[in-house]
């Protein structure tokens, strides 16, 4: 990174305030981002970020973005020395509100139950929520993210929320007070006396379906339950209710000191469940709210589902890590602030996207690299005291090169090997693996295959000048060593005195789609003279020879 030097003026301090914030230096929105928390928090040292998902079905790259986004804070906080935890909720006491696709409908019975208390309906697991937990969980250590986990099932059974509960119950009638405010309906008092910012789960049905009918002040509930169910819970003793979503988020806040968390832009929305929750924090629990960043959603192209967790469709991380490496995966969330929008690719797009990625790695091994778009890289390494790999090969070359040795990482060593092509050997066997799975299960149709034998019928279709093109590229091939002369050999051969260059190029497309098609039956393929020095001239002269 370049540096320069700004020498003081003698009337600088006449200079405008736009002046000299234009002389500002920017930071990258992490940076910002973790210099306002400790701004916010004077002497602290030790920092707690926060994310929170409900497992309520596939927990998609969507939700993703929720523990990427707490996680990079915290890697931006102990880059300033400073201690920093990565706390992570599971909400799995949260209601089971509706069944999701692929669940069978038999599970509307379990409708109002605890995530955490209904079967799994692969039965691979202890519970639903366990389903969907343990393969989000399982991806988080490839993508650098190792949080702690908080179940908050076992945490409210625990009954760790006791005391926070009790001042919801005790503060209840300013807690709705606080809450009409961010509605647009009138509130009347018999609202606000029959408010309650908790809901029990029945004894008996496991239900949520009940009424509290009377609160002592203290410890003690009475509820009835649409099943029949009557009682007294004290909650000194036990706790088998939740509170409130707004109140619940207010009470961790409080409960965990947290000092960051993000949200989707629903959440984020003037009037939305931060500002309304922000209230609850200060004024119910005295609580110092932490620095909040709304997120936009995460967009997918090339796949025609609408990503939604409820509904048992989108894009699951696990899912997008078969075809995305982990620092890609990383950097794509890293380089645009949460304000903008992300949208993973299963199309050739993703071709596009790892190529911008190795042009900034190349521009930052250069030293050509902005200081914003080099904290990109930093925070999107899985390790930070590990560099990237220099000698990298595109994902567009692996991905036709792959196709061609039918992935056999060996054999893939030897080709580029035959072309001069550096390369890293976990870089090359990632990119491999990636760009095979991308093939094979988002894109069959742009399978290569080589062919085993020459195509004598496509050959015959051929007009005469063709197949002279065709016999001269096999019969003189051998005379060109190197890359270059080859690239030169294979252009110049369908040239001819006196065209134009539009015509040049019409003739040399026409001359590429037919030694595609005598390869690999196709109209179109990798580059070609890279292709057939890499399938080695002896392959290539074997599928030229035709015998007339």
């Amino acid at each position: 990174m370049s540096t320069f030097t700004i020498k003081k003026r003698k009337d600088d301090s006449k200079m405008t305030t736009d002046k000299k914030n234009e002389m500002k230096i920017k930071k990258h929105w992490v940076d910002e981002i973790s210099e306002r928390i400790v701004t916010s928090y004077p002497g602290k040292n030790t920092f707690t970020c926060a994310a929170g998902i409900t497992p309520s079905g596939k927990v998609h790259i969507g939700n993703f973005r929720d523990v990427i986004t707490s996680d990079l804070i915290c890697k931006a906080l102990k880059d300033r020395n400073y201690n920093a935890e990565l706390i992570f909720f599971w909400d799995d006491y949260d209601r089971f509100r509706k069944v999701p696709e692929n669940v069978p409908e038999s599970f509307s019975q379990f409708i109002g139950m605890p995530l955490s208390k209904i079967p799994d309906p692969y039965d691979c697991h202890e519970s639903f929520a366990e389903h969907f937990e343990r393969e989000f969980e399982e991806s988080l250590p490839e993508l650098g993210i190792t949080p702690r986990f908080i179940y908050q099932t076992r945490e409210y059974e625990r009954n760790s929320y006791y005391r926070e509960i009790k001042i919801a119950l005790k503060k209840r009638r300013e807690i709705i007070k606080i809450l009409s405010r961010f509605k647009t309906q009138e509130i009347f008092e018999e609202d606000i006396e029959s408010y309650f910012p908790f809901r029990v789960y029945c004894r008996r049905c496991k239900k949520d379906s009940t009424k509290i009918t009377n609160y002592n002040g203290e410890d003690k509930i009475a509820y009835f339950c649409s099943c029949g169910q009557k009682e007294i819970l004290d909650i000194s003793k036990e706790n088998i209710g939740k509170l409130a979503w707004r109140v619940d988020w207010a009470m961790r806040w409080f409960h965990y000191d947290i000092c960051f968390e993000p949200g989707g832009k629903d959440h984020a929305s003037p009037g939305g469940s931060y500002d309304s929750s922000k209230e609850i924090a200060e004024k119910i629990f005295q609580a110092h709210p932490p620095i909040f960043q709304g997120y936009e959603f995460v967009g997918i192209r090339g796949l025609t589902s609408k990503m939604s967790s409820s509904g048992g469709i989108g894009v699951t991380p696990t899912e997008l890590l078969k075809i995305y490496e982990p620092e890609l995966l990383r950097w794509l969330f890293t380089r645009d602030d949460p304000k903008h929008s992300i949208t993973f690719c299963f199309d050739s797009e993703i071709i596009r996207q790892y190529d911008e990625f190795d042009r900034e790695l190349d521009a930052y091994f250069e030293k050509k690299l902005a200081s914003i778009a080099s904290r990109s890289l930093f925070f999107a390494r899985i390790d930070t005291k590990e560099e990237f790999p220099k000698e990298r090969v595109s994902f567009r070359q692996i991905a036709s090169f792959g196709q061609v040795v039918q992935g056999n990482y060996q054999e893939l060593k030897k080709m580029f090997k035959r072309i001069g092509q550096k390369f890293d050997e976990q870089n090359l066997r990632t990119r491999l693996e990636k760009s095979q799975n991308w093939i094979e299960i988002f894109i069959p149709q742009l399978k290569i295959k080589v062919r085993e034998l020459p195509n004598v019928e496509y050959f015959n279709k051929l007009s005469k000048e063709e197949k002279e093109q065709i016999v001269k590229l096999r019969e003189e091939m051998d005379k060109y060593s190197s890359l270059e002369e080859l690239t030169t050999f294979v252009y110049a051969i369908p040239k001819r005195p006196g065209l134009s260059d539009s015509e040049k190029k019409k003739r040399q497309r026409t001359f590429f789609k037919n030694i595609y098609n005598m390869l690999i039956n196709s109209d179109t393929g990798p580059r070609l003279s890279t292709f057939l020095i890499a399938l080695g001239k002896e392959k290539i002269k074997r599928l030229l020879e035709i015998n007339d």
